[in-house]
């Protein structure tokens, strides 16, 4: 039977033609530069040979029997660190973009890296005030704002 990583990566290489395979359909270049097109082509290509990688990995390598019993302690993790993330980005709409990112990368840090407080809470301030900064400041993008007004 052929490896999880074979079929993982199939449905990952359908994903990143699609994406590839729609983006050609917007502007790749305008006048101002790289058009609605340029990043989601991008995207899809890279996603496609890195997913593609994959399967030539998991094909190539030497199978064993039986790989052991499924960590399920891990799996919950990485869902739990899922619905995290897809609620962070629900919860931006009314707490703000920076709010939301600060809180989303505390919660990475202490609970994905197992770091201290002290280091998660740098850098949540670190990383939303970076984004905060680069994007609102300096490129003149409006982020989502919370009732506090950032």
């Amino acid at each position: 039977m052929p490896d999880r990583d074979v079929f993982a990566g199939l449905a990952l290489a359908g994903l990143g033609g699609f994406i590839a395979l729609r983006a050609t359909a917007w502007d790749l270049m305008g006048e101002d530069g790289p058009g609605p097109g340029f990043f989601p082509l991008g995207y899809g290509v890279l996603m496609l040979a890195l997913s593609l990688a994959l399967v030539l990995r998991a094909v190539l390598r030497p199978q064993h029997r039986g790989d052991g019993p499924a960590d399920l302690a891990g799996h919950g993790r990485a869902l739990l660190t899922w619905a995290v993330f897809a609620g962070s980005a629900l919860a931006m709409q009314w707490i703000g973009f920076v709010l939301g990112f600060a809180l989303l990368s505390i919660f990475l840090v202490t609970y994905v890296f197992e770091r201290d407080w002290r280091s998660a809470l740098l850098v949540g301030a670190g990383c939303s005030g970076g984004f905060w900064l680069v994007f609102t400041q300096l490129l003149g993008v409006s982020l989502p704002a919370g009732p506090w007004g950032f």
